[in-house]
């Protein structure tokens, strides 16, 4: 066994002012109360109190693979249900909104006609099912035609109408064509979106209320292209917007557009739908449509009333569910 180093002595001043010798062992190597060599032959130095101090603790449970597993987990959880509550608190907002959202409102013409308002509307009632005519100005207006819940059977295969689409002739008779649903082992010919076949087609004088039924053969398979100017003779254009929020209506002589009409879009949850905007025939007022048939007069201040709110799109093509005349062919003919 190697020979123990002396210890370097030191004196401290005892209480009687003499000097104590106090042992002090090298720092360099350990030695145990044997008097091993535990620096050489145990491979360890000595350790100091910051050493201790500042090495992970022998069990803590925060250190532990089964803890951070545990805490992993945890925090996934309420992610998941922060995910959640924000999914269901949109949902519910959204529909909140939608719910309570209402049509801008505007005057009643039927409520406060005005005489200066030229030319006659003819639409197809929603709820009646029934062609009525209407004079611009808001009253009179009277039932030319109803069409019931009608289903034909061709080849033993029930099809479902469509329509009608409302055309005014040249004349002033107002042409109500019905179109019927193409059976699937029938291929339409028509260019529309949905696929059709010929129904039926009447023609009525509004005025008598006579009704003139058109031979089948020469009923059209597809709803007719009907134009709706947006510009007038003096090169006045109408136009509808809804982006960014708002719905508007707008013109353009050429120096820059003029509202007509704006108000805040509607949520995507209120399914509510406008347009389009055009000139009515005699180029005095601009017709729109959000589900109600709408004229607005271009003066300055411009005006938005109410014709009526029946009316109903026939879905055949992307064109409104009403026509329009410039006769006034509900007063008496002059």
């Amino acid at each position: 066994m190697p020979a123990r180093p002396e210890p370097v002595v030191r004196r401290r001043p005892s209480a009687a002012g003499t000097f104590c010798p106090v042992p002090s062992w090298p720092l360099d190597r350990g030695w145990d109360r044997s008097g091993a060599d535990v620096g050489v032959a145990g491979g360890h130095t000595a350790r100091g109190e910051d050493d201790i101090m500042g090495s992970p603790l022998v069990g803590d449970p925060s250190t532990s693979p089964r803890h951070r597993r545990s805490r992993v987990i945890l925090g996934g959880v309420i992610a998941l249900a922060l995910v959640v509550i924000i999914t269901i608190g949109t949902f519910v907002f959204e529909w909140v909104v939608g719910a309570n959202w209402q049509r801008p409102d505007f005057p009643s013409l039927a409520q406060q006609p005005d005489s200066s308002l030229q030319g006659t509307v003819a639409y197809f009632a929603d709820q009646s099912r029934c062609v009525r005519v209407v004079a611009a100005a808001g009253q009179p207006e009277k039932e030319v035609l109803c069409v019931g819940d009608q289903v034909a059977s061709k080849s033993g295969t029930p099809t479902k109408e469509m329509g009608p689409q409302l055309v005014w002739l040249p004349d002033g008779r107002l042409e109500v064509t019905m179109f019927r649903l193409a059976p699937a082992d029938s291929p339409s010919t028509t260019t529309t979106e949905l696929p059709l076949v010929a129904g039926w087609q009447k023609i009525i004088d509004v005025r008598t209320g006579q009704v003139q039924d058109v031979p089948a053969a020469d009923v059209p398979a597809e709803p007719a292209q009907t134009p709706y100017p947006v510009v007038s003779p003096d090169g006045e254009r109408v136009s509808a917007i809804s982006e960014s929020g708002q719905t508007e209506v707008q013109l353009d002589n050429g120096s820059g557009p003029r509202t007509l009409l704006s108000f805040p879009a509607a949520p995507s949850e209120a399914n509510y739908q406008f347009g389009p905007a055009f000139w009515a025939p005699n180029w005095d007022w601009i017709a729109a449509s959000d589900g109600r048939i709408l004229i607005i007069t271009t003066t300055a201040p411009s005006v938005t009333r109410v014709l009526r709110d029946d009316a109903r799109s026939a879905s055949l093509v992307s064109t409104p569910e009403f026509a329009i005349t410039e006769r006034n062919l509900l007063t008496p003919a002059g």
